[in-house]
């Protein structure tokens, strides 16, 4: 590239025409070439800051998940999951799923209980202390599924460190009424799109998870609605009550012996 200086003594009415060439193609280049990979990394860093710091939130989840079959193909199934967090130790999720079944848990700081509405059973372990080690036991000790996990860890911002760089700004979408920023990155074993609110608070409105290395590479996809940051969360919102009728069944982590049965 010439130095300025030399440009300068070119003589008047004389174009450079590699000059213009340059102008040009940074005229015509996407916007995420022109330096939004930095929009890109605000943004995700905002939308991990606020969701790990917010005291108290509620929101309405819509998800899909591709299944594998043994064939290769893939079948979506899907829920509504309504989740309530109140920090540092309330917890609720309810789960209505597509084929109409009900199921739930519940974590009011000192025991983890989930529960299957149709089923009329329930599990309840003891596990003092935060949200965030409530599910890392529900998801890695008892092998449980807890979609968006980590999405709503208040380490978020430290899990996201290494991707953060990564990111890129893909498009400027509206999403319902929602103007929004979407955002790609990929991380070890998956590849993440998630589309954050533009203006106001810096919360996802869709996220979309590609498992590249899992075989047939599924999908999860989430859409948000509903957002409250300052719910009505009195304790008795996560306090278990057994509906009637509902028997209580052991929780089992994989690869321990199950109780021994009592002797007729």
């Amino acid at each position: 590239m010439q130095d300025i200086r030399t440009m300068r003594r070119r003589p008047r009415g004389r174009i450079d025409k590699s000059s213009v060439s340059i102008v040009l193609l940074a005229l015509m280049l996407p916007a995420a070439a022109l330096g939004e990979d930095n929009r890109a990394a605000a943004r995700l860093e905002a939308m991990a800051s606020f969701l790990a710091k917010a005291p108290s939130l509620s929101v309405v989840v819509d998800c899909a998940y591709d299944v594998v079959q043994d064939s290769g193909e893939k079948i979506e199934f899907g829920e509504r999951r309504e989740m309530v967090l109140r920090r540092p130790d309330r917890a609720r999720i309810d789960v209505a799923r597509r084929d109409g079944l009900h199921r739930g848990l519940l974590f009011d700081g000192k025991d983890l209980t989930v529960f299957d509405v149709e089923q009329k059973v329930y599990a309840t372990v003891p596990k003092p202390g935060t949200i965030d080690a409530a599910f890392t036991y529900f998801t890695r000790d008892l092998n449980m599924r807890l979609p968006l996990r980590e999405l709503f860890s208040t380490t978020l911002p430290q899990d996201l460190k290494d991707v953060v760089g990564k990111a890129r700004l893909v498009a400027q979408n509206k999403l319902g009424q929602v103007e929004t920023d979407h955002i790609a990155f990929r991380g070890d074993t998956a590849d993440i799109q998630v589309w954050i609110a533009r203006s106001g608070d810096p919360l996802p409105q869709r996220l979309v998870i590609t498992y590249r290395l899992a075989e047939g590479q599924p999908q999860f996809e989430a859409d948000f609605s509903a957002w409250n940051l300052k719910p009505d969360v009195p304790d008795s919102l996560f306090a278990f009550t057994p509906a009637e009728g509902a028997e209580r069944i052991p929780i089992l982590a994989p690869g321990r012996p199950e109780p021994a049965k009592k002797q007729p």
